[in-house]
């Protein structure tokens, strides 16, 4: 998927920046699912609180993938779990349907999640319980959310085992999670996630530790998934190449920011952002092999949480970094991307 992408680099300059209460260009005119303005995420610690997200702003449409790319470190699940209330938000919203989060009771939010919204955690074998049955996990979740009896309930877990490509689902529904694969836990994982057609689906690394093979088949399946239920899905990977061909948009982050923004074509066509040309040519192509020599790498580390340097938070990593650079960018728009580094400030 990532084989035929380029990293070319863009000099145009952008337009001034919207306030953080603009939609996105690319679901202005449609009413988007989910928003998301000035997220600040913060956890408590013995030193402190520790900021792990800061002013981060996001639309996301019916029907729509947005992936969000980075480093591991740079935020992004933290985003996820906060677009579930999951983490404690100290600023900013979070609106599902036009309903804040924040303003719901606990009793509330948890009507909310798994109907209204679901999530794909990083790890199968975790989330699901390993001494309960399949079918006992997946019936508890229909009839928490949906008014059908237990005999109902297992025909619609059934269907959905039926839909993510598990074989003889009523056998299935039977055993333990154990005595499945990694990648047939994953899809009983997306199963459960869809089963009460949920708004928006969160899918938090949804292929990590799965071979290349069913990494493809899993992105395949929440793609076809996708249009098939109209279901927004924001999609949360380390790898910016496995979302090529599955992201109908893509926002890359670094030290709990959002600093780049794009149609997934234009973002691979001409990445803007030093961090996102550095993260494309990392990434092996067969087209352009190394040569006997190693792969590109980003060098240096990302800062920790609350400890990124004044400025751009970039700039010690980054080969392009001017004076200027010290000192905070603001986000800059042009037409459907937006980026925040001072190459492409007017």
């Amino acid at each position: 998927m990532a084989q035929n992408t380029t990293a070319q680099h863009s000099t145009a300059q952008g337009a001034a920046a919207p306030s953080p209460a603009e939609p996105s260009p690319a679901t202005a005119g449609a009413e988007p699912v989910l928003t998301v303005r000035d997220l600040q995420v913060s956890y408590q610690t013995d030193d402190g609180p520790v900021p792990a997200v800061t002013g981060v702003s996001l639309d996301l449409a019916a029907g729509e993938t947005y992936a969000i790319v980075g480093e591991s470190g740079s935020g992004k699940s933290t985003v996820a779990l906060a677009l579930l209330a999951l983490a404690p938000i100290v600023g900013g919203e979070v609106r599902l349907a036009g309903r804040d989060l924040a303003g719901l009771s606990r009793h509330e939010l948890r009507r909310l999640r798994g109907r209204e919204i679901a999530m794909i955690f990083q790890e199968p074998m975790t989330s699901l319980n390993p001494v309960l049955t399949l079918g006992y996990q997946l019936i508890e979740t229909i009839r928490l959310h949906q008014p059908l009896d237990r005999a109902a309930a297992r025909g619609r877990a059934i269907e959905m085992l039926e839909k993510v490509g598990i074989s003889d689902p009523a056998r299935r529904l039977a055993q333990y999670p154990h005595e499945l694969s990694g990648g047939m836990r994953q899809r009983v994982m997306i199963a459960m996630a869809l089963s009460c057609n949920p708004r928006v689906l969160v899918a938090d690394e949804p292929t990590t530790a799965l071979d290349v093979t069913v990494q493809a088949q899993i992105l395949s399946l929440l793609d076809d998934l996708r249009a098939e239920f109209g279901t927004g899905v924001v999609l949360i990977t380390h790898d910016i190449g496995v979302v090529a061909e599955t992201a109908d948009r893509i926002g890359v982050m670094y030290a709990g920011q959002l600093i780049e923004e794009a149609p997934t074509a234009d973002l691979f066509a001409s990445p803007m952002h030093p961090y996102t040309r550095g993260l494309l040519a990392s990434v092996p192509r067969v087209d352009l092999p190394p040569a006997g020599g190693p792969l590109a790498a980003l060098h240096g580390t990302p800062p920790k949480p609350g400890k990124a340097p004044p400025g751009c938070p970039f700039r010690p990593r980054c080969g392009e970094a001017m004076d200027v650079c010290s000192t905070m960018p603001p986000l800059t728009r042009q037409g459907l991307r937006s980026v925040r580094c001072w190459l492409h400030d007017r």
